[in-house]
C-alpha cells in the first residue's frame, strides 16, 4: 500500500482504495467498517471498510477479518496481504483523516455553532 501521499505531507488527508472486483459488481454484497487513531492531538483517524459478496461472507471470516484494536501491527499487515490476494471477490478503502484535518473541522463546527 502507497501511503506516500500522506507521508510527505500529513497535514492533508489522502484516500486509498482498491479496484472493485468484478465479483462485487454482480452480486450483492456486506460490508464491514473499522476505524482506528488517536484524534488530532496524537495522530490521524484511518477509516476502513472491506467488502465482498454475501455468497464469500464465510471466506472473509476465515481470513480472521477483525477490529484493529484487537490485532497486533504485524496480524493487520499480514491480514492487509492475505485481503489483497483474495482481490478477486474482496475490495477495501481508507480514509486517513489528517491531525489538520479533523482540528480544522473541530473549529468550523465550534465556531458555526457560535455564530
Amino acid at each position: 500500500m502507497d501511503l506516500s501521499p500522506f507521508e510527505s505531507d500529513n497535514s492533508v488527508s489522502c484516500r486509498l482504495t482498491s479496484p472493485i472486483p468484478d465479483a462485487c459488481r454482480a452480486e450483492e454484497c456486506c460490508l464491514g467498517i473499522d476505524e482506528a487513531g488517536r484524534g488530532p492531538v496524537l495522530g490521524p483517524m484511518v477509516y476502513g471498510i472491506c467488502f465482498c459478496p454475501i455468497s464469500r461472507k464465510d471466506e472473509l471470516k476465515d481470513l480472521k477479518v477483525a477490529d484493529s484494536k484487537t490485532l497486533t501491527e504485524a496480524e493487520r499487515e499480514a491480514l492487509f496481504e492475505k485481503l489483497d490476494e483474495a482481490k478477486s471477490y474482496i475490495g477495501w478503502a481508507l480514509q486517513v483523516l489528517s491531525p489538520n484535518t479533523i482540528s480544522t473541522s473541530m473549529l468550523q463546527r465550534y465556531l458555526g455553532a457560535n455564530c
